[in-house]
């Protein structure tokens, strides 16, 4: 029987998400204590599978989980589930919310609750535990006035008493949890294809990357920076795109990445779960995200314009100082291949050639009269 490990103790939302998940198959499901237990665990095979958090709606990627999986070099990503998050604030039976001194739970719930938590118990401490289902053992084997947040599941396997519901600030509040394991899935039409970058120190690096999948038209979903933990300023780049890994498309994009990094991972191509994502999609406003995301694409692709135009400058101006003469500045021949040349790409890329042209002939004249300026001011010297 498949053995498929959660983040315990029993009554987290892990598990929650890993029971929905193995719905309708027969699975042992194994709790452990902490996801460095999980992670190595699936690893060297004691595990067959692993359900972990990997981010939340409201605040964002659970970086742990991260940094593990970069260090594991043996995982593959091979599923995915979507749970909606509702917390609860839970106390032994008895007391009463204005009697409460302390609050414990897992760093990413307590946050979730941060609003609720400051407005409703503002004289109270907060303590971070393992997890969410911890907390509630705590508070149920505590003798001090002490509450925990957690599922209405961690409430009743611990005998707590429920004193709010739904708790969160944010009231869509979901957790994507990944499924660990030693190989990914096999292609189905609505995959998703999870990736680990490490990019040269060098301007344009991330648009080096990124361009490559929006000529391929590929949508990435997620893109997260962790510190490769190896020096000041390094980071590694995790990044989700929708697509299998088989697909031409993407496998064509990961290969041009591959040769513009200095280090490429694919986690695996999986199922995604759309469970909630159509609904979210239509109280959100898709559409309005939608061009608010190809805005901030635009955005960056007039930044790399300019970078490259810039960098265009000061090639001309080298060539300048090595022709010496004003006079020998233009080169009419040099010019038409250039022309010809961006048209030609023009068409390949499927720009208008006629338009590039005449961009083309405005950056020729602007870099023959600054080659000129700059020769007149070094011989006024």
């Amino acid at each position: 029987m498949k053995k498929v490990g959660y983040l315990g103790p029993p009554g987290t939302f892990t598990e929650a998400a890993a029971r929905k998940y193995c719905a309708g198959r027969r699975v042992d499901l194994v709790c452990r204590p902490c996801l460095t237990e999980i992670v190595a665990a699936v690893e060297n095979g004691e595990l067959d599978e692993g359900v972990v958090p990997l981010e939340n709606s409201t605040e964002g990627a659970v970086g742990q989980i991260l940094d593990l999986v970069a260090r594991a070099p043996g995982i593959r990503f091979c599923g995915e589930v979507v749970t909606e998050v509702h917390h609860c604030l839970m106390a032994r039976p008895g007391t009463a919310k204005g009697e409460i001194r302390r609050v414990l739970s897992h760093p990413q719930a307590l946050a979730q609750c941060r609003e609720y938590l400051a407005r409703e118990l503002p004289e109270a401490g907060m303590g971070e535990t393992a997890s969410t289902a911890q907390a509630a053992a705590i508070v149920a084997g505590s003798q001090e006035p002490w509450a925990a947040v957690g599922s209405e599941l961690a409430a009743a396997g611990y005998g707590l008493e429920i004193l709010a519901r739904r708790i969160q600030d944010c009231e869509e509040n979901a957790t994507r949890f990944i499924v660990l394991g030693r190989q990914d899935a096999d292609y189905c039409p609505l995959s998703r294809t999870s990736l680990i970058v490490e990019t040269r120190d060098r301007p344009g690096a991330l648009y080096g990357i990124l361009r490559e999948f929006a000529l391929r038209e590929i949508n990435l979903s997620r893109i997260e920076s962790r510190p490769v933990k190896k020096k000041l300023g390094q980071y590694m780049f995790f990044i989700d795109l929708e697509g299998h890994r088989s697909e031409a498309g993407v496998k064509s994009a990961v290969e041009a990445v591959s040769g513009k990094v200095d280090y490429l991972r694919v986690l695996g191509s999986y199922p995604r779960d759309i469970s909630l994502g159509c609904r979210a999609g239509a109280e959100t406003g898709g559409q309005t995200a939608a061009v608010d995301e190809l805005r901030a694409e635009i955005d960056l692709v007039d930044g790399q314009i300019v970078e490259l135009i810039g960098l265009r400058t000061r090639l001309v101006e080298k060539i300048g100082r090595l022709k010496g003469d004003p006079a020998s500045v233009r080169d009419p021949a040099r010019e038409d291949e250039v022309l010809r040349r961006v048209r030609a790409a023009a068409v390949r890329k499927g720009a208008d050639p006629d338009t590039v042209e005449e961009i083309y002939r405005l950056v020729i004249s602007s870099s023959v009269e600054f080659q000129r300026q700059a020769l007149k001011a070094a011989s006024a010297r």
